[in-house]
């Protein structure tokens, strides 16, 4: 491979490609399925000009990603607000859904109302408000090492109580 494929000709690509389609990110993307694509064909025959095989390769892979982008646009342009909102409404959970959830919540909220207080309240600190372990130990007046025993108490009886529900 290293007699068709060599850094000076990868730069020449990367810069002849960042200038067709005017992204380096997308252009650098191009350069490496150029090899990629190269490698493919000078595996199956050796090509008699690889440096005009692999610009053709670019050449073409960057059509294609103008193609891609061109139809993005149009996409983008063309959804119809109203459409856009009775799609949102579609991704909106059913009226079964939203009961099975508020009988998985009242689920939770049971299994949490089993433990003792400090427990829960340590497990509630963590989850709902996002307190570290030493903000809750400063919050219940406890040591972290506490904490950290009340909080491994609470998610194992959770898992004991809910299984794979959770």
């Amino acid at each position: 491979m290293a007699l068709y494929w060599n850094e000076a000709l990868a730069k020449e690509l990367l810069h002849f490609l960042t200038g067709r389609i005017r992204c380096p990110e997308a252009a650098a993307d191009l350069t490496h399925e150029t090899f990629l694509r190269l490698h493919h064909f000078v595996k199956e025959a050796p090509p008699d000009n690889a440096r005009a095989l692999a610009y053709r390769i670019a050449i073409n892979l960057a059509t294609d990603y103008h193609r891609k982008i061109k139809v993005r646009e149009n996409v983008l342009v063309d959804v119809d607000p109203d459409q856009l909102a009775d799609m949102s409404m579609s991704l909106a959970p059913g009226p079964e859904q939203i009961v099975m959830d508020r009988q998985r919540l009242q689920q939770f909220h049971d299994v949490l109302d089993e433990l003792p207080v400090n427990c829960r309240t340590a497990f509630l600190l963590h989850s709902l408000d996002g307190l570290t372990y030493e903000e809750i130990a400063v919050h219940m007046g406890i040591s972290d090492s506490t904490v950290y025993k009340y909080l491994t108490k609470a998610i194992n009886h959770c898992i004991k109580r809910l299984g794979n529900s959770l």
